[in-house]
């Protein structure tokens, strides 16, 4: 298989795919299970999915849940790994209902399972092999480093500011604020600067002039960010998650994604989100979630949208991102509305009354 959509890397063997999963996913898989969707005769991978395992009388929902949506991406081959430190090394291998049904699903839309793997206690084993010759009964001990392919792609990701966290717990910490009472007080001092230098391009300039100014910001912070210069003072932050709350901004920064580095542009979304406490959560974590779901990070997507949802429950932009996420919605797909939405905001910018152009259908509706 082909490890990414952007790196071409020739995928060879169950080594190769242990050592490129992590880097999919961002962090370490622990007691989940990985479909891995793969498409055309060349097998170029697209969706990843991982779920945490769940207690067995659930497999066979699981299973049919998980074929369903590979089916649903059109997949024609996929690659599962099952990481689990649950059961002994005496029993059949741990989770096998769960990987046989989920075969039997997938043959049931045509879907081959190119490999089907677990990883436990430090070695692996396949579920569809018993050739004692590649896969002895005992398991494979991992490897203590990548193989060629996948430290190829390793350092492909590296390059793009990518890295791999110890599990989901710390990828969720590593968008939200560290918890240190000085920083908690320099974030706030940063805030109460902010909103006041907003309510004043406010009562003087009026929204526009507050929308231009924050996406302006942060187009400066991106083009720094990708000249290395990767720093980012508190009012600065603020600056930009205040007008953030901004409708207007918050769509034209999301758009930022069809001009800038994504990886950049993720890198300084995170970072931004970091120094955003609750009251200025919802709108960075939500371009945050959209430019990683655009770029086909679902794991970076999904604890941005649960961090914008638990500052703001009702914050429609999170809860659309959230959705199409459920309604496995392709990443192209988000690429296409976001081009839609700059037009949008283009065509909004030449007529300002929001009347329509000539041989338009009618005034300009809002997004939420």
């Amino acid at each position: 298989m082909d490890a990414s959509p952007r790196t071409i890397v020739k995928i060879s063997g169950p080594a190769d795919i242990l050592g490129v999963v992590p880097h999919r996913v961002g962090f370490h898989p622990a007691e989940s299970i990985v479909v891995v969707c793969l498409h055309g005769q060349r097998r170029r991978d697209g969706l990843l999915m991982r779920l945490d395992l769940g207690p067995p009388e659930h497999d066979d929902v699981v299973a049919r849940d998980l074929a369903t949506k590979a089916a649903h991406v059109k997949a024609t081959g996929v690659v599962l790994v099952c990481y689990t430190e649950s059961g002994s090394d005496a029993e059949a291998l741990p989770r096998r209902h769960l990987i046989d049904g989920l075969r039997q699903r997938l043959a049931s839309h045509d879907i081959d399972v190119v490999e089907a793997l677990l990883v436990h206690r430090g070695r692996w084993w396949s579920y569809i092999c018993d050739e004692p010759s590649c896969c002895p009964p005992d398991g494979t001990r991992l490897p203590v480093g990548l193989t060629p392919a996948a430290a190829h792609y390793a350092a492909e990701m590296v390059a793009d500011g990518a890295v791999v966290l110890s599990d989901r717990d710390e990828l969720a910490s590593s968008i939200a604020p560290p918890r240190d009472r000085a920083g908690e007080a320099v974030r706030a001092g940063a805030l109460l600067r902010a909103e006041q230098e907003v309510l004043a391009v406010l009562e003087t300039d009026g929204m526009d002039a507050l929308r231009t100014r924050t996406v302006d910001l942060l187009r400066s912070l991106v083009a720094r960010w990708a000249d290395g210069s990767r720093e980012l003072s508190p009012d600065d932050a603020a600056r930009v998650n205040v007008g953030l709350g901004v409708k207007d901004a918050r769509d034209e920064a999301a758009t930022l994604l069809l001009d800038a580095d994504r990886e950049v542009l993720l890198a300084l979304l995170a970072a931004l989100a970091r120094q955003a406490d609750l009251s200025q959560a919802a709108p960075v974590c939500t371009v945050l979630a959209w430019v990683a779901y655009a770029n086909g990070q679902g794991a970076l997507a999904n604890v941005a949208v649960e961090r914008a949802l638990d500052a703001d429950p009702g914050y429609e932009m999170a809860r659309l991102i959230e959705d199409a996420m459920a309604r496995m919605i392709e990443p192209s797909a988000i690429r296409a509305v976001t081009r839609d939405v700059r037009r949008d905001l283009r065509s909004a910018e030449e007529d300002p009354a929001g009347e329509g152009s000539p041989g338009s259908s009618g005034p300009r509706r809002r997004r939420r």
